[in-house]
C-alpha cells in the first residue's frame, strides 16, 4: 500500500549509512568521504521518504497519521545522526575508548626508537602506524597515522611528550584533544 512508511530494508539502509558516516567522523579531522556518503547515499534515502510521504498523504492523509510513528523513523534516524555529528560524540567515543591502549603503545614505539619504519597495530577502536617525532636528533613523541580502511591515511594523532607538536609537520590541520594528545590531518587529495 502507498500510505504505508518504508519498510525494514529501508530503514537498515539508512541505519548502515548513518554507522558509515558515524566512522568516517569518528576521527580529529572528518573524513571528506563521509560528505560524498551524505550526498550520494543520505540525501537519496531522505529524498525517497520525502516523495513517498507527500504522495501517502495526498492518497490518504488520514492512513498515514495512523502510522505516524513509522514515518518517524526516517526523520529520527538523520536528527540522531546529525546531534552525534555536531557534539562530536563518534570521535569522542572511539578516542575516550582507545586512549589509555594508544598512550602504551606510544610509549612503545618511543621505546623502540621506530623512526625509519613505521610500527602498525589495532590501539583500541584504531588501525595506527607508529614513528618517533624528532626535532634536532631529539625525541619530542610519536605519531600515531590512523588506517581506517579503505580510506587514505591523512588522518593522525601526536602523542607529544614535550608541548605542542610543530605546525609546519601538520600543516593542514592540528587540534588539542587533550593532555599530551593532539589530532593532526595531512593533505589527503581532496
Amino acid at each position: 500500500m502507498i500510505d504505508k512508511p518504508p519498510g525494514w530494508g529501508y530503514h537498515a539502509a539508512a541505519v548502515i549509512t548513518t554507522l558509515v558516516i558515524a566512522w568516517w567522523v569518528s576521527v580529529p579531522f572528518s573524513y571528506t568521504e563521509s560528505g560524498v556518503v551524505v550526498i550520494f547515499a543520505l540525501v537519496p534515502l531522505v529524498l525517497y521518504w520525502a516523495v513517498r510521504l507527500i504522495v501517502a498523504l495526498i492518497h490518504d492523509a488520514t492512513a498515514v497519521r495512523r502510522r505516524f510513528l513509522g514515518w518517524l523513523a526516517l526523520p529520527l534516524i538523520v536528527w540522531v545522526l546529525w546531534a552525534a555529528v555536531d557534539a562530536d560524540l563518534p570521535f569522542k567515543t572511539r578516542f575516550a575508548l582507545s586512549r589509555s591502549s594508544m598512550e602504551g603503545f606510544a610509549q612503545d614505539v618511543l621505546r623502540g626508537g621506530a623512526q625509519d619504519l613505521p610500527v602498525c597495530a589495532w590501539t583500541g577502536l584504531f588501525p595506527v602506524c607508529g614513528h618517533v617525532l624528532t626535532e634536532k636528533d631529539e625525541l619530542t613523541g610519536v605519531e600515531l597515522q590512523i588506517s581506517d580502511w579503505p580510506i587514505a591515511g591523512s588522518r593522525c594523532f601526536v602523542w607529544a611528550t614535550h608541548g605542542q607538536p610543530r605546525a609546519n609537520d601538520h600543516e593542514y590541520g592540528l587540534r588539542h584533544l587533550t593532555g599530551p594528545w593532539w589530532g593532526c590531518r595531512k593533505w589527503d587529495g581532496w
